[in-house]
């Protein structure tokens, strides 16, 4: 068992959701921030660089969150009374590991797509991100013990600070003059946020001491099923400017900028929060499975009504949004920041349909959703149609084939728990 007490069975109080729901905001308006400072700091080509290394610096992190992700599905599982639990692997040791393997790999293979995806500094920002990978592992790590603790002021304390601090380097970076590579190295500094946490908190160092479920080897395997399926969901959720730049000639992709903040913008509101709630929604599905697909139903329908309601919004005041925050050189048409908003509602279901799948321990179901959405959007993004058209079409067609998959698997899972506890 681990070293952590839960706070209780289902884990989740209303101080607690609150408390999630504040972290959320303040992670989304620094995000929001960040990127404002980038435009207003930079011109639009400078600034289209900073949003490729945005978009992988956070698909890097996206990818990581697998480790999250299962981290919180094992300490709950051990606090549940696994009967593994007490020999349970170290969760903070694995996840470290599997954070400095991911650093290599992007470092090994760096000489192949770097200097294209980052520019003249690609040496320095590749040495930025592999050590980035090591030091959010730990946070990821730290941050998915907590959510199976039941911990869910201090994981929101960590996430909402952790966001603030990257704000403040950037903004620093930025009132210095520095140049857009330093407000690149200044994103991913912010990744060490956690190792103050842990001089400051006594729960988070306990966190940082609590066990898996299961010992390291199927931990392991486990966390890979979870990083392959996170790879998928960060490439359509963070990394999609970067599959841009890689789908797109590069007179194409410096004249995107605006573009790119249209998506980021328009999917932010609803995909930061999630980012933050996932460790929620996993231990409420793994508390109430038998409810199977009927537990995302009210979910589901508010989904979609804030996708309508923001899609309508966007076409009526996001084109003057845009110009009025970023500045002329930043339009975007009304029904392309609609379709945008709207899409990313349809991602939104697709990250909550992967939560309810991993907390029923189907990862490969988990991966196979991901990956196919993945696919799909990769596919879109090689059609021979103007940078908008792909991108749209990328962005609603993706999520509603992992969606499909997802749920018919939600389904049979359900299905096979009712037909087991009939008597024979």
């Amino acid at each position: 068992m681990s070293d952590v007490t839960p706070a209780g069975p289902g884990a989740l109080t209303k101080r607690g959701f609150t408390s999630v729901g504040l972290a959320s905001l303040v992670a989304a308006a620094a995000g929001f921030a960040v990127m404002l400072i980038a435009a207003r700091t930079l011109e639009p080509a400078r600034n289209a660089d900073f949003l490729a290394f945005w978009s992988l610096l956070f698909a890097v992190f996206g990818i990581l969150s697998g480790v999250q992700n299962e981290t919180t599905r094992s300490v709950r599982s051990a606090y549940s009374g696994d009967p593994q639990g007490s020999q349970g692997a170290r969760v903070l040791p694995i996840g470290l590991a599997v954070g400095a393997s991911l650093g290599l790999l992007l470092a090994a293979t760096s000489p192949w797509w770097s200097a294209r995806a980052l520019g003249g500094d690609h040496v320095v920002l590749v040495a930025a991100i592999a050590l980035a990978c090591l030091v959010f592992s730990g946070h990821v790590t730290v941050a998915g013990s907590l959510s199976g603790a039941g911990r869910w002021p201090v994981f929101a304390g960590l996430v909402s600070a952790e966001a603030t601090a990257r704000l403040v380097i950037v903004g620093i970076a930025a009132l210095v003059g520095t140049s857009v590579a330093g407000l690149e190295v200044g994103a991913a500094a912010a990744a060490g946020t956690w190792l103050v946490f842990l001089l400051l908190s006594p729960s988070a160092r306990a966190a940082a001491l609590a066990r898996a479920d299961v010992p390291p080897a199927p931990f392991l395997r486990r966390i890979g099923h979870a990083m392959l399926a996170a790879a998928s969901s960060a490439a359509l959720v963070v990394g999609f400017p970067f599959l841009l730049r890689l789908t797109s000639t590069t007179p194409v992709y410096a004249a995107s900028a605006p573009l790119i903040l249209a998506i980021s913008l328009t999917r932010a509101p609803l995909l930061i929060p999630l980012g933050a709630y996932q460790g929620v929604a996993i231990t409420q599905f793994l508390t109430h499975r038998e409810r199977g697909l009927a537990a995302l139903r009210s979910v589901t329908l508010g989904v979609l009504a804030l996708g309508a309601v923001g899609a309508g919004l966007a076409f009526l005041a996001g084109p003057w949004l845009m110009s009025a925050l970023l500045g002329p050189d930043y339009q975007v048409d009304g029904i392309l920041l609609a379709g945008l908003t709207f899409a990313a509602a349809l991602l939104a279901l697709l990250t909550l349909t992967g939560a309810a799948v991993l907390a029923l321990d189907l990862h490969r179901a988990y991966s196979a959703g991901w990956i196919s959405a993945t696919a799909t959007s990769v596919l879109l993004l090689l059609t021979p149609f103007p940078l908008e058209a792909r991108a749209m079409a990328s962005l609603a067609v993706g999520p509603l084939v992992g969606i499909a998959i997802h749920a018919a698997a939600v389904i049979r899972a359900t299905r096979s728990d009712r037909q087991g506890a009939l008597p024979s």
